[in-house]
């Protein structure tokens, strides 16, 4: 204690012990010096409350550069050695309609201590809830557009000096687009062990699998962590190893330095959210980290990241919400989860979750997954204490927590923020098979008697896709023109399972039959000139024409329109051109031979090929169609009209892929 009393004294003044300023004059974070450690504060802006919302508040993460860190408004801190550290803030406003406050930063000047120990904070001391061993946390929800920190922490549970290796995955291949991005140098990852570096070239060893006698741990977490660990032997877990790279696009390997027993060492990476998060607000993203000492247990360690568009941390999501069409089944799983925070000043002894589910979801079916609080579900007969309580309504739900400790953020001697969040995370089924329509579901959280917290809209989604169509089917045509009926197949492309009016592209290929497009007779006298100084004289003539055409048609504009599952209309405008095939033409002559008798005098035949791409004509026509028009056989009819009343009639099948 002599050098701490030294240290102390150099602080006296004329009245008594007083805190000195360590920081630069120019930086926003304060820094004061005093018996215990260094002090640590920064002003920030005044929050402005969301109407409606609880009283708005900051969370504070504060990474004093030697590996510790804290999540105080105010701490304090103690270095272990006399170096220079940048210690960094990281603040979050929550409820509060502002921008969150940027990274704040100081440069502190070397300063150590008495026994060359440094202070652990609370946070710190409370990071490994999920197994003990390895856990990942953030700071704050995934916001588009703003960053977030990623915390890693592994300790050495055994009874020698370890090391080894950490593997952290991001940026799931489910999600098109690029969810979280390094900033700043060594890819925003910041190492404080060492021996702890990136690695930055190689894929990861773990494909490699476990030595055979050794298990996997894997635990999960969205702060607060679940209640659910499962254990896996060497050969399961090589398939876990290999499933969870392939899930995402992102991967990163760390050599981790050695590490003492009971000792804990952490690491922080600084993402950027990108602007294309993902446009659904209420989904949920999972960055997956694994850690492998190489003397102990592997332990595999889930984070699951909301998204949000404000820093709420009373939120509703719905896991996987944007649902494929075409594989969806008649009874889908949908998996939900609803966390809460209580702000208060005291502790809540009661907290009720008055669920509004969507119409076509049964509430019948629902079953709780996990909790937090963790508690057993209460007990007819006996006393609601300590337990959780769900009633089935007709189109929702209402959750209870009876008798439990949760406390509050702005309750005296809590520190760890963490110890006041709660979940309860259910599955339920559908009904029917969804329509591709938005489904929203919302929760009222009620803390003991105060006024209820309402969460955003949980909505699921359809992806967009599109759905190829083939169809096949029998064209008939009316008219004097250069027509004829034929054998039609065809391709075409639309969204998937659209419910709004939506356009369809089509191409189409018609092999032409032999058809009679006209037996005319007209009673008229005329001459025909057969040969030089002859003619036949005729009085009445039957004309034949029989064609036999080949065609294509594509249709680029089609404005169609599913009502309900089972019947589609549409309109749109055609091109056609012919592309091969023949018309023969016959005319007959009748009149009186040279004999005397009436009969046919002569007869004039003419066979006309028909050119590739010839005679390009735009036909409107009009469109039904009955069936599984969503996805499915279908039965559709359609009539193309031009203005020279030439038409075809077109009965098909089509199938919707």
């Amino acid at each position: 204690m002599r050098p701490a009393l030294i240290l102390s004294g150099m602080l006296l003044t004329g009245y008594g012990i007083r805190a000195q300023a360590v920081a630069p004059a120019d930086s926003s974070i304060r820094a004061v010096a005093d018996s215990a450690g260094i002090r640590f504060s920064a002003p920030l802006p005044a929050l402005k409350q969301i109407p409606g919302a609880p009283e708005p508040f900051y969370t504070h993460l504060w990474d004093f550069g030697d590996g510790h860190f804290s999540t105080e408004v105010t701490p304090t801190h103690r270095y272990a050695d006399a170096k220079e550290h940048d210690v960094y803030l990281y603040a979050v406003n929550n409820y509060d309609d502002g921008k969150k406050p940027d990274r704040k930063k100081i440069k502190m000047p070397a300063r150590g201590n008495n026994n060359n120990v440094a202070s652990v904070s609370t946070a710190e001391k409370d990071f490994f809830k999920a197994n003990g061993v390895f856990e990942l946390k953030y700071n704050c929800m995934a916001k588009p557009n703003d960053t977030m920190v990623l915390l890693a922490g592994w300790k050495n549970t055994g009874t020698s000096e370890d090391e080894g290796k950490m593997y952290l995955f991001l940026n799931e291949k489910v999600f098109e687009q690029t969810c979280f991005e390094n900033v700043g140098e060594n890819k925003g990852f910041r190492f404080f062990n060492q021996g702890d570096s990136l690695v930055v070239s190689g894929s990861p060893g773990l494909m490699a699998g476990l030595e055979p006698g050794r298990q996997l741990k894997i635990t999960e977490s969205g702060s607060p962590p679940s209640s659910v660990v499962r254990v896996q032997n060497a050969a399961e877990a090589a398939n876990t190893f290999l499933s969870t790279m392939m899930l995402y696009k992102s991967n990163y390997t760390i050599d981790l330095g050695k590490t003492a027993p009971g000792a804990a060492h952490f690491a922080l990476a600084e993402l950027k959210v990108t602007p294309e998060m993902i446009r659904d607000t209420n989904a949920t993203v999972t960055v997956t980290g694994v850690y492998v000492p190489k003397k102990g247990n592997p332990v595999m360690h889930r984070l699951n990241i909301p998204v949000v568009n404000s820093h709420d941390p009373n939120k509703m999501n719905l896991k996987g919400g944007r649902l494929g069409y075409r594989f969806l089944g008649k009874h889908k799983e949908l998996t939900y989860k609803v966390r809460f925070q209580n702000t208060g000043k005291g502790p809540a002894r009661r907290i009720a979750l008055d669920i509004t589910l969507p119409g076509d979801l049964d509430p019948q079916t629902v079953a709780v997954k996990d909790l937090a609080p963790f508690c057993p579900p209460c007990q007819v007969g006996v006393e609601k204490l300590g337990c959780w309580e769900l009633e089935k309504k007709a189109q929702g739900l209402l959750f209870t927590l009876h008798g439990i400790y949760l406390p509050g953020t702005n309750q005296k001697g809590v520190d760890d923020k963490d110890s006041t969040k709660g979940f309860m995370e259910f599955f339920i089924v559908t009904k029917k098979r969804l329509d591709p329509l938005p489904f929203k579901a919302r929760t009222a959280i009620y803390f003991d008697k105060n006024e209820p917290i309402l969460t955003n809209y949980a909505t699921g989604r359809f992806k967009k896709g599109i759905s190829p169509i083939v169809m096949a089917g029998f064209e008939k045509a009316w008219g004097r023109e250069r027509v004829s009926d034929g054998l039609v197949t065809g391709l075409a492309l639309a969204p998937l399972a659209p419910f709004r009016p939506f356009l369809q592209l089509e191409f189409y290929y018609k092999q032409g039959l032999k058809t009679n497009a006209g037996h005319y007779v007209q009673e008229r006298a005329g001459v025909i000139p057969v040969e030089r100084q002859k003619e036949i004289v005729y009085n009445k003539v039957d004309s034949t024409a029989i064609n036999r055409i080949s065609q294509v048609k594509l249709i680029p504009v089609q404005l169609r329109h599913n009502f309900g599952n089972y019947f589609s209309a549409g309109a749109g405008l055609s091109v056609t051109a012919n592309m091969g095939g023949d018309v023969e033409t016959g005319l007959t002559f009748y009149g009186i031979s040279a004999n005397g008798t009436t009969g046919e005098v002569y007869r004039r035949e003419r066979n006309e090929k028909i050119k590739a791409f010839s005679n390009i004509r735009l036909q409107p026509f009009i469109d039904l169609q009955l069936g599984k028009v969503k996805l499915g056989p279908h039965l559709g009819v359609r009539y193309y009209y031009n203005n020279k009343k030439t038409g075809y009639g077109f009965l098909y099948a089509g199938w919707r892929f």
